[in-house]
């Protein structure tokens, strides 16, 4: 690697293709050489500033100095990264020490589309670093992996040395790698020090203080228009006094003290006073207007929901079925009841998305039987294709629909404005629609895979609070413990042997 540079970015500015407005402006930062954290709710541009400063597209506006050599690591864990088989040829130190850091067997390249998303992901993080760029972005590295892939891969990255940007959801990592933030908050970018905790404590100080003043300047505003109202009925009714239209012609004295009071301009001070509290209303109401304060959103998601009629939703028999090419799933004996909310957890390649697919042809067969569930599943990954067809099928629906379907998406803490803006959305506004979507359906079930893949943490505790409170059952797969925990009752838990993983119920 080169002398390490720091890299500049100035005024930037970002329209996506056919969007009405930028997703971000004049956004300025400077990043020295350590880990800086891009952290903001989906669909802010995290991503997207992130490639820009790598130079793999070009700003509307604004400047990237200079140009460094980078390599991206995408948030897609089955993108195949540059240069795999050059590393999986190479047998120097550095790469020798990759494969030993992160746990990379000599096949494991060679076959990796064959892979779990956290293997890949962690073929992908190896080749990266391997590159040893000026620039190294690191885009969701632990949306797919276990407790044990995610030490490793903190342990990899901590032993870089160039320009580091870790976009990224998970506070640990964040709080374990990075010295400063950069925070996209209402329509800004602002560089804070410290990990992510320690910005995120300074965040919500800024966030209170503000929320203070902006209470105070609307007590003010309020005091002021209620003496600006004083004021004017005063100068209504001194003009009303000046008037001489209803005194009787000969009253001259009468005429007198009016024109007297014209003559020394006693006759205006009312109205004086009055003009100039009306300016200082004006200018509290701009002072309450400028103190804007972050709207977060904890309604009731499930109004409609109810659980289904039968007190058994399925049951799952013991048995053994293929989990991969040489491994084998024991299945339990399982009754799933119409509340159960039931979380499955193991590492990765255990066979927990199996189990989710086994689980679903059983209801689907059930279906066919005439005993059906209303079911809403998430699945690990969506592609693009049926990404676009989801976005589609927003846009066709009825206005009253889709106005109930982005209202609920709001409650997850995304803007429905923007989403609706361009042609493409963040995969974490992306799982929002589906989810949305899903609910206006009333489920009875939910089976969610890894539903906290690509979500900010905002839209993480959203989305806690809202399966937690579910009244019907649920089916749960995360290897995120604290989120599985909130919203589960019941837990399965899947451990994997030489040849066969076992599921045990908790």
């Amino acid at each position: 690697m080169a002398k390490i540079q720091t890299l500049t970015l100035s005024h930037i500015t970002y329209a996506y293709p056919d969007s009405p407005a930028p997703v971000f402006s004049d956004v300025s930062a400077t990043f020295p050489p350590g880990w800086t954290g891009v952290v903001g709710d989906n669909g802010c541009g995290k991503s997207t500033l992130a490639r820009i400063a790598c130079g793999l597209i070009a700003p509307d506006a604004g400047s990237v100095t200079p140009r460094l050599t980078f390599a991206f690591c995408a948030q897609d864990a089955g993108l195949e990264p540059d240069m795999l088989y050059d590393f999986a040829c190479d047998y120097s130190p550095d790469a020798t020490r990759l494969r030993r850091m992160l746990n990379i067997d000599d096949d494991m390249p060679w076959r990796f589309g064959e892979l779990s998303g956290g293997e890949q992901k962690k073929i992908q993080v190896a080749v990266a670093l391997w590159r040893n760029p000026e620039l190294l972005v690191i885009d969701e590295p632990t949306n797919h992996v276990d407790a044990a892939c995610r030490e490793q891969i903190r342990i990899a990255l901590a032993s870089y040395k160039g320009i580091g940007l870790l976009v990224s959801h998970d506070r640990m990592l964040l709080d374990a790698l990075v010295t400063r933030c950069l925070c996209f908050e209402a329509g800004r970018a602002v560089m804070r020090p410290g990990t992510y905790s320690q910005a995120h404590a300074q965040a919500e100080l800024e966030r209170e203080s503000i929320a203070h003043a902006r209470a105070v300047a609307k007590s003010e505003e309020k005091r002021l228009h209620a003496e600006y109202v004083k004021r004017a009925e005063e100068a209504s009714r001194s003009a009303a006094k000046r008037s001489a239209r209803h005194l009787d012609p000969k009253d001259h004295d009468a005429k007198g003290r009016i024109q007297l009071a014209v003559y020394t301009g006693k006759d205006g001070v009312a109205g004086k006073l009055a003009t100039r509290m009306e300016a200082r209303v004006d200018r509290a109401h701009a002072a309450t207007d400028s103190l804007r304060v972050e709207k977060r959103y904890e309604g009731d998601l499930w109004m409609d929901a109810a659980p289904n009629p039968r007190k058994t939703l399925l049951h799952l028999e013991p048995g053994i079925i293929p989990c991969g090419p040489d491994r084998m799933l024991e299945l339990p004996d399982l009754y799933l009841g119409n509340v159960d909310h039931l979380g499955i957890r193991g590492p990765n390649g255990a066979g927990k998305t199996t189990l989710l697919h086994h689980i679903m042809t059983l209801l689907a067969q059930r279906e066919s039987a005439g005993v059906g569930v209303r079911t809403l599943f998430m699945p690990q990954e969506i592609d693009e294709a049926e990404a676009r067809s989801i976005l589609d099928s927003v846009r066709l629906m009825p206005q009253a629909e889709r106005g109930k379907l982005l209202s609920i998406v709001a409650q997850l803490d995304s803007s429905p404005e923007r989403i609706l803006a361009g042609d493409t959305v963040s995969s974490g506004e992306l799982r929002k629609l589906m989810l949305a979507r899903g609910i206006l359906d009333a489920p009875e079930l939910i089976v969610m895979d890894e539903p906290t893949n690509h979500l900010d943490i905002h839209s993480v505790e959203a989305l806690e609070r809202a399966l937690a409170a579910f009244p019907g059952a649920l089916v749960l797969v995360s290897h995120d413990d604290a989120f599985l925990t909130a919203c589960c009752t019941r837990f399965l838990e899947l451990s994997p042997g030489p040849t066969h993983t076992e599921c045990r119920l908790l």
